[in-house]
């Protein structure tokens, strides 16, 4: 079993690697574009104040 440092340290590095693979590299099947384009990634948030008409 892992200890809490050698936990943490791993769960850095597998968020680093699932944003690097969803986010950021670029995909063949996509024209070179990112699996996830950033202006996805990056919407504002919906409140109940936000009524678009």
């Amino acid at each position: 079993m892992l200890n809490g440092s050698t936990a943490q340290q791993a769960q850095a590095v597998i968020n680093a690697w699932l944003i690097q693979y969803n986010r950021i590299r670029p995909h063949l099947a996509l024209a070179m574009r990112p699996p996830v384009p950033e202006n996805f990634l990056e919407k504002n948030k919906i409140t109940g104040t936000n009524i678009r008409a």
